[in-house]
């Protein structure tokens, strides 16, 4: 399997404008995740996919920089942004897609390396490790052919499921879909969406100093021991940018 691995990022949150290129531990955040991806990375597999908007020039410029394959799109209808962005790379109908966010600079290649394994065992149209009310928050990843993305392109047309590229493939009914989390034990909010975020997954990053490549595992034992290193955020609510759009969804097609 070849898959695709697109990485979601912008620098216009609301709750912490810049987050993917803040640093954490000396490193910029986005460096972080591209780094953990490992054997996925120096396959040149890995494309960050962000908007057109002037304030992501600044994706772009790091992209560049780090020698980073990258695609732009629109702002709003990020599954727009996502289907064009596979055609571009090359992307049949049966080609493995891999979506996961910028915001989660934990994550590793061997929660990739899971997903991908429970997506072919099973034949599925689609998998994902975080689900509700299980969710593992921070290394959240979602697998899905480009056949799938393409009819969900096609067909979606919610705000919410444009906004949100995958909603669609969930729901609709239509896809054969898998739901297993990486680690049973996995209970926690490791995403950064607001300053005690980036608090908190700091802490994790300086504690396990000065490996760079420990595992979501390892992640995992050190808040079950001690879990002040996450205290920060306790209050972090997982997935409000999604109920947002949910409580504001509209028809736009």
């Amino acid at each position: 399997m070849n898959p695709l691995i697109f990485i979601q990022a912008r620098m216009g949150s609301t709750r912490l404008p810049g987050k993917v290129l803040k640093p954490i531990g000396g490193k910029l955040q986005l460096q972080h995740l591209i780094d953990r991806l490992g054997v996925y990375t120096g396959r040149g597999q890995v494309v960050v996919v962000t908007s057109d908007k002037k304030t992501d020039d600044a994706i772009e410029k790091f992209c560049v920089e780090q020698e980073i394959k990258f695609f732009r799109g629109s702002e709003e209808d990020v599954l727009d942004r996502f289907y064009k962005a596979a055609k571009k790379f090359g992307a049949s109908s049966n080609t493995t897609i891999v979506r996961i966010t910028a915001d989660c600079p934990l994550h590793h290649e061997s929660v990739i390396r899971f997903a991908l394994d429970e997506f072919a065992r099973h034949e599925l149209d689609y998998f994902t490790n975080s689900f509700a009310p299980h969710f593992e928050d921070g290394c959240d990843t979602e697998v899905f052919r480009y056949s799938v993305l393409e009819q969900t392109w096609k067909e979606a047309d919610l705000q919410s499921q444009r906004e949100h590229v995958t909603p669609y493939m969930k729901d609709s009914g239509k896809f054969l879909a898998g739901y297993k989390k990486y680690d049973p034990r996995y209970c926690f909010k490791l995403s950064v969406d607001t300053p005690e975020d980036h608090e908190a997954i700091e802490n994790i990053f300086k504690t396990l100093a000065p490996s760079a490549d420990f595992t979501i595992t390892q992640v995992v034992d050190l808040i079950l021991r001690d879990p002040s290193i996450i205290a920060a955020n306790k209050k972090s609510v997982i997935n409000a940018g999604y109920a947002r759009s949910l409580s504001e969804d509209k028809k736009i097609k």
